[in-house]
C-alpha cells in the first residue's frame, strides 16, 4: 500500500505527503521529473524536510489518483539524487547563461562604440548559437505550452521574439531580451535557496549540545538530538532553551521575543512554561521537556512557514495576462493576412511588426528600474511579482514589537511623590539602584539618566531580587527599585495617590517601576516600548493610499497593545497572538477578499509573512528567518518605506501599462500598414526596434522616481520621553 497521502485538495491545487521524500530529501528532483511531463500539470513546490509536495494542475486534465500513482514508488537506495529546479546545480546553469550572455553583449557594445565593422557571417552564427543557449529555459516552457501542458505565456512570447529576431538576423535584440529575463530567474532562484537555508538554520535552535540532568542529579553534556520528551535539561545564563517544557527548578528571566513578540523578558520559575529558542538572560533553570525537535513551538513555526509558502498560488502578473492574449492574436493576424493576400512577404512583415520584443521588455525593464529605485532607499524587493503585489494590497497587518515600536524599553514617564525629591532626583536614585543590573528595564533607566546628563550616586552594596527588582545601600540608607511586589515584601505600601498613578501608567501600556528611599515611596517611573517617530503618519498615509484595513497584531498583553493602537489611530487590535493565531488572521482576511500585506520582524512572524500576499520584514534587527521569508525587506528602521513601496508599486504598474500602450500602439499602426502592403520588412524591423527603445526609455524614468505620499502634516515624536508626564 502506498504511503503517499492527500493532505488537502482545493480547486486546482493538491498537497501530498510523500514519506520517501522526507526520508531522502536529496531525491526531490525525482518528484519534479515524474510530474513535469504529465498533461494538466501547471506548477510544483517541494518541501523535502517535511515531505510535502504542493501541485497546481488543471482539474479536468489531471486527478489526484494519477499524482499519487506517479509518486507511489520510492526510489531504490542506490538511486542518485536529482536536483530540483531551485537547487545549486540548476542555478549553475542559470549563472552560466547570465555570464555568457552578458559577456557577449558587452563585446558587441564595445565593437559598436569603437566603430568596428558589422559582425561577420561566421560570428553571426556563433552569436545566434549563444542566443539559443541563453534562451533554453524559455524554449522549454514554450514547448510545454505547444504540447498543451500550460497556457501560452511569457515563455511563448520570448520564444516567438527570439525566433523572429534570429530569422531576421537581429541576434543582439534577442540576446538582450533573454539576458534581462534570465537575471530575474536567477534572483528568484537565489531567494528560494536562501530562504531554505534560513529555515534549516532555525531548526538547529542555536544549541547543538545541551546539559542533560540524570536521575542522580549529574549533568551530562549530550547532543541535542539525543534529548527526548520527559528528559530534564539544565539551561544557564545567556544560553538558549533547547526544548519546550516546564520549569522544575531554578528561576530566571527569559527573553521570549522570538516566539511571543514580547519586548520585555518574563520571569520563569517552577511550573512555568518555556519555549525552545528563547534565551535565559539572567539566572538558570532546569526544564522537563514536553516537546523536542520538530514538535517544539519553533519547530512548528518551520512547518507553518512551509505550509504558508505552499498555500500561495502562483501570481498572475500583468505580463502573464498580456502575453496570454497578445501572442495568439499576433499569429492569428499574420495567418489571416496570408490567407487573404497569399503574400508570404506581407504576412512576414506583419509578424515582424507584431514581434513582441517591446512587449517582452515592457515589464522587466520597468520592474528592474523600480527594484533599483527601492534599493537606493534601502528597500530590498525580491522580485517583480512582489513589487506588483504590494500595490494591490487592501489590508496591512502590523506586528507591534520592533515594527511599530522600537522593540526595547525606554523611560517615558517620571512621577515624584515626595516634596523632598524632584523628578531628576527620583530618576538619579533609580539609576543608582540599577547601575549593576542587567535587566533591560534597568539598562533603560541608566541610559535615560545619562541622556539627561544626570549623575547617578554610587551605592555601597546591592542585591538582585529576581523577578522583582534591586535592593541597594546608599550612604547608610536603603534604596528599593522595582515592582510594587518588591516594596510590599519590604513593608512599604502604596498610598492611594501612588495606586492611582500606577493604574494610569499601566493603562497607557507602561511598566511601573517604584522607587523607595528607606520606608518612603518617593516616585514612580513608567517604562514602555516606545512607538517609532512618525508611525501615526505612516498609518494615515496607508489609509489615504486606499488601504481599507490596518490591523495591529501582537503577542503582547492586550493593555499594552491597545495603548499603542490608540496612539496610532489603529482601530483593530489582536493581542496575545502566537504564530498560529497570526497565521489564522491572515487566512481570515484573505477569505474576506483582501490582498494582505504583513509587516513584521521576528521569527514568530515568519509564517504570517510567508502566507500573506506580500510579506515585509521591518527593521535592522529583524530575525534572519523573517528577512529570508519576507518578499520585501527593509534593512533599516524607516517605517516610512512601507507606504513608499506601496506608492512605488502603483507608479510602476502605471509605467508598465504605458509601456504596453506604446508597444500595442506601434504594433497596431504597423499591422495596419503591413496589411495594406505599404510597409516593407526593413521598415517593420526599424519600427519594432523604435518601440523597444521607447519602452526602455519610459521605464528608465522609474530609476529617479520619488514617491509622492499623502501627508497629514503631523509628526509624533513618540520615541522621546514625554515631558508632560514628568510631574511632581
Amino acid at each position: 500500500m502506498s504511503g503517499v497521502a492527500v493532505r488537502s485538495l482545493a480547486l486546482g491545487r493538491v498537497r501530498l505527503t510523500v514519506p520517501w521524500l522526507q526520508a531522502r530529501p536529496g531525491s526531490a528532483g525525482l518528484v519534479d521529473e515524474r510530474l513535469t511531463g504529465m498533461r494538466g500539470f501547471r506548477a510544483l513546490r517541494i518541501f523535502p524536510r517535511s515531505g510535502s509536495v504542493v501541485i497546481w494542475m488543471v482539474p479536468d486534465l489531471l486527478d489526484t489518483d494519477r499524482l499519487v500513482a506517479a509518486l507511489e514508488e520510492a526510489p531504490p537506495p542506490s538511486a542518485p539524487a536529482k536536483p530540483t529546479r531551485s537547487t545549486p546545480d540548476s542555478s549553475t546553469g542559470e549563472l552560466a547563461r547570465l555570464v555568457v550572455g552578458g559577456a557577449v553583449l558587452a563585446f558587441v557594445a564595445l565593437r559598436r562604440l569603437l566603430g568596428r565593422p558589422r559582425i561577420a557571417a561566421g560570428s553571426s552564427g556563433l552569436l545566434g548559437a549563444i542566443t539559443l543557449f541563453t534562451g533554453l529555459p524559455f524554449f522549454r516552457g514554450a514547448l510545454r505550452s505547444l504540447r498543451g501542458r500550460s497556457h501560452p505565456g511569457t515563455d511563448t512570447l520570448v520564444t516567438a521574439a527570439t525566433v523572429i529576431s534570429l530569422v531576421l538576423r537581429e541576434n543582439v535584440v534577442a540576446l538582450t531580451v533573454l539576458w534581462l529575463l534570465n537575471i530575474g530567474e536567477f534572483l528568484q532562484t537565489l531567494t528560494l535557496r536562501r530562504t531554505r537555508r534560513a529555515i534549516e538554520e532555525l531548526l538547529t535552535i542555536g544549541e547543538e549540545r545541551v546539559w542533560l540532568v540524570r536521575e542522580e542529579g549529574v549533568e551530562v553534556e549530550v547532543a541535542l538530538e539525543e534529548v527526548a520528551a520527559g528528559d530534564v535539561v539544565a539551561v544557564y545564563e545567556h544560553h538558549r532553551i533547547p526544548v519546550d517544557g516546564k520549569v522544575v527548578g531554578g528561576e530566571a528571566l527569559v527573553d521570549q521575543a522570538a516566539i511571543t513578540g514580547e519586548a520585555l523578558p518574563v520571569y520563569a520559575r517552577a511550573d512555568a512554561e518555556v519555549y525552545a529558542g528563547t534565551i535565559v538572560t539572567s539566572g538558570s533553570l532546569t526544564v522537563r521537556a514536553t516537546a523536542v525537535g520538530r514538535d517544539t513551538t519553533v519547530g512548528r513555526i518551520i512547518g507553518r512557514v512551509e505550509e504558508a509558502q505552499s498555500d500561495r498560488a502562483p501570481i498572475q502578473t500583468v505580463a502573464t495576462r498580456f502575453t496570454q492574449r497578445f501572442v495568439p492574436v499576433s499569429f492569428a493576424l499574420a495567418a489571416l493576412t496570408y490567407v487573404v493576400t497569399r503574400d508570404a512577404r506581407r504576412a512576414m512583415t506583419m509578424l515582424l511588426v507584431a514581434c513582441p520584443c517591446a512587449a517582452g521588455l515592457a515589464t522587466p525593464t520597468a520592474i528592474s528600474a523600480a527594484i533599483g529605485n527601492g534599493a537606493r532607499r534601502g528597500t530590498l524587493i525580491k522580485g517583480g511579482t512582489h513589487l506588483e503585489g504590494i500595490g494591490r494590497v487592501t489590508a496591512v497587518v502590523f506586528d507591534k514589537t520592533g515594527t511599530l515600536t522600537f522593540g526595547k524599553p525606554l523611560v517615558t514617564s517620571v512621577v515624584t511623590l515626595s516634596e523632598r525629591f524632584t523628578a531628576d532626583q527620583v530618576l538619579s536614585l533609580a539609576a543608582s539602584g540599577e547601575l549593576h543590573a542587567r535587566h533591560p528595564l534597568a539598562q533603560a533607566i541608566v541610559a535615560h539618566t545619562e541622556e539627561q546628563h544626570l549623575r547617578a550616586p554610587i551605592h555601597q552594596a546591592c542585591e538582585v531580587v529576581l523577578g522583582m527588582g534591586m535592593r541597594a545601600e546608599l550612604d547608610g540608607t536603603r534604596l528599593l527599585v522595582g515592582s510594587p511586589a518588591l516594596l510590599r515584601r519590604h513593608g512599604v505600601e502604596l498610598a492611594e495617590e501612588a495606586q492611582g498613578w500606577t493604574e494610569q501608567l499601566r493603562s497607557a501600556g507602561e511598566t511601573v517601576i517604584c522607587i523607595a528611599h528607606d520606608d518612603e515611596l518617593i516616585g514612580l517611573l513608567g517604562v514602555s516600548d516606545a512607538v517609532r517617530s512618525g508611525a501615526r503618519t505612516v498609518i494615515q498615509q496607508l489609509l489615504d493610499l486606499g488601504v481599507s484595513r490596518v490591523v495591529l497584531l501582537t503577542g503582547d498583553a492586550p493593555e499594552t497593545a491597545q495603548a499603542v493602537a490608540d496612539a496610532l489611530g489603529i482601530a483593530e487590535v489582536h493581542a496575545h497572538a502566537l504564530p498560529e493565531a497570526k497565521l489564522q488572521l491572515i487566512r481570515d482576511l484573505q477569505a474576506e477578499g483582501h490582498a494582505v500585506a504583513m509587516v513584521g520582524d521576528g521569527t514568530n512572524d515568519a509564517p504570517a509573512l510567508a502566507l500573506a500576499d506580500v510579506g515585509i520584514a521591518m527593521g535592522a534587527h529583524s530575525s534572519h528567518v523573517a528577512l529570508e521569508t519576507a518578499d520585501i525587506a527593509l534593512p533599516g528602521d524607516d517605517l516610512q518605506q512601507v507606504p513608499a513601496v506601496v506608492e512605488l508599486s502603483r507608479h510602476t504598474l502605471r509605467v508598465v501599462r504605458q509601456n504596453y500602450g506604446l508597444a500595442i500602439g506601434v504594433n497596431l499602426l504597423g499591422l495596419i500598414a503591413g496589411a495594406g502592403g505599404t510597409m516593407n520588412p526593413v521598415l517593420a524591423a526599424l519600427l519594432h526596434n523604435t518601440s523597444s527603445i521607447a519602452v526602455v526609455g519610459n521605464s528608465a524614468r522609474l530609476i529617479n522616481h520619488t514617491p509622492h505620499l499623502p501627508g497629514t502634516g503631523e509628526e509624533m515624536l513618540m520615541a522621546a520621553p514625554l515631558e508632560d508626564r514628568r510631574v511632581r
